[in-house]
């Protein structure tokens, strides 16, 4: 019998987990393994010797739904207020503010509503939300049809630290809403993600085929920017 090798890595290695990156250490004073936050909200996983780097890593693993808790606890929350700047759908809005206007509108740049804080930041948020579906629902309908399905729905949720998920089996796709606040091509490629699971419901090389095809071409810098400044939007809530 061929036993099976664990992968091998090294002190200082960085392993993509898909919504974070978990940075690999070596202490030769530590006992077992283990996983950290540290202070600049990176992880960290700690093992006593390199050879141990790989149960360090499927520790990691086992520990998902701990660091979303702890990496959101290092995105301070911010309400959606007066003044503020935002890029919405690629365009840079201001958050402004009008007394007797309930129902935000878009005029010259400026995203118009009224209320308390409470109020102003639900309003916001509520509107939002409803760019959110309408953009993902139209591009998820277009992947879908290219692929030959139809009657894909698609929702929103606010996981932390998640952007979509898919029921194959349902036709189902869920998405963050904050989506809306990145860059188009960011949109696009989640899309183009979620959509390639109701064919290839894991990452493996044809599911990423499916990825490029439906996107239109490489999409590795969106989903870089997921990774490097998506964290960075669920501060809103």
């Amino acid at each position: 019998m061929i036993a099976l090798l664990k992968p091998s890595y090294r002190d200082g290695d960085t392993v993509d987990f898909g919504a974070y990156r978990v940075k690999l250490a070596v202490n030769p004073r530590a006992r077992g393994v283990k996983v950290r936050i540290d202070r600049m909200g990176n992880v960290v996983a700690t093992a006593g010797k390199p050879g141990k780097l790989a149960d360090a890593v499927a520790f990691t693993r086992t520990q998902h739904d701990w660091i979303v808790k702890q990496l959101d606890k290092c995105v301070q929350a911010e309400r959606f207020t007066p003044g503020q700047v935002l890029t919405i759908a690629g365009l840079s809005v201001i958050l402004a503010e009008k007394a007797g206007v309930i129902s935000p509108r878009l005029v010259d740049g400026q995203l118009i509503t009224s209320g308390d804080e409470a109020t102003y930041a639900r309003r916001i948020e509520r509107w939002l939300r409803q760019q959110a579906l309408k953009a993902l629902t139209k591009e998820t309908d277009a992947y879908a049809l290219k692929l030959g399905f139809t009657g894909v729905k698609s929702s929103l949720f606010d996981a932390k630290g998640r952007w979509g998920s898919c029921t194959p089996a349902r036709k189902a796709i869920r998405y963050s809403w904050r989506v809306i606040l990145a860059p188009p091509s960011v949109l696009s490629y989640l899309c183009a993600h979620e959509v390639a699971h109701l064919r290839h419901p894991d990452h493996s090389p044809r599911f990423w085929a499916e990825v490029t095809g439906l996107y239109g071409g490489d999409y590795r810098p969106a989903r870089n920017w997921l990774k490097t400044e998506g964290q960075n939007l669920f501060k809103y809530q």
